[in-house]
């Protein structure tokens, strides 16, 4: 269990967030599953629901911009804590990634820019100021673990290196060859299994794994719901997962976690 007052080390996944097209039936769905409360940021920002678990913030659901409808599904962007979001900018270009949204301020909130790798997997860095990101973390409820199926290591580990200082451990994940991504010799993200063999039409991206105490009962829940089970249930060495859908598309993961 992780408790955060103050700003995420830089190069640490530190938030989440997904736009959709119906952010408040979006939300009915997640408040059924995990338990969240929302805040409503109201017109400044485009009326941003901020989901609560025991009032403290875990993630961000907001409108899709117009024009997105037909781009595929939503899906959840992960956010990496950076020192400055202008510096992060120009690393991303000189390591081979590509600047999808330049860096901006989001009110008093912090300082936002969104990127790509060189395999297109999609992320977003953020220099808090009054938005810290995630309160709590690796509890049911709450964000369990960041990783990045369908991509090739060799290919990115240098590139989340230059721009975050993160470093490669090799690990063998689902019987095949993944890595964690490492700060100051702890793991906070991973790159390939798992996850990484369903379903192939998913494009390298950034996926997230929310904690649960009991996989089958969330996976029978989000049934419920009218989301979609995708893969799994599997063991991870992280603990047993399963790969599923929002009733919107949105895929996403629910991680066996202790209850802290």
């Amino acid at each position: 269990m992780t408790f955060r007052d103050t700003p995420w080390p830089h190069g640490t996944p530190c938030w989440v967030e997904v736009q959709v097209e119906d952010p408040v039936r979006t939300s009915a769905f997640y408040r059924q599953l995990f338990g969240w409360t929302f805040f409503d940021h109201g017109p400044a920002y485009s009326h941003y629901l901020t989901a609560r678990l025991d009032g403290r913030a875990v993630a961000d659901i907001g409108p899709r911009p117009p024009g997105e409808s037909l781009s595929g599904p939503p899906s959840w962007l992960v956010c990496f804590a950076v020192d400055s979001a202008d510096t992060a900018a120009e690393r991303i270009a000189k390591a081979g990634g590509t600047l999808l949204l330049p860096p901006d301020d989001v009110g008093t909130h912090g300082r936002f820019a969104v990127a790509s790798d060189p395999v297109g997997a999609r992320f977003a860095v953020w220099q808090a100021d009054e938005y810290l990101g995630a309160e709590v973390a690796s509890v049911p409820g709450s964000v369990a673990w960041h990783h990045c199926p369908n991509t090739d290591i060799e290919a990115v580990k240098d590139f989340y290196a230059d721009v975050f200082g993160l470093s490669a451990t090799r690990v063998t994940g689902r019987g095949r060859e993944c890595a964690t991504l490492d700060l100051d010799g702890r793991p906070v993200a991973g790159l390939g299994a798992p996850g990484d063999d369903a379903p192939s039409r998913m494009p390298p991206s950034w996926q997230v794994a929310f904690g649960v105490s009991d996989v089958g009962a969330a996976v029978a829940k989000v049934v419920e719901l009218g989301g979609s089970l995708l893969d799994g249930p599997f063991d991870t060495q992280r603990g047993r997962c399963a790969l599923v859908a929002d009733e919107q598309g949105t895929s996403f993961e629910v991680l066996a976690v202790g209850a802290g």
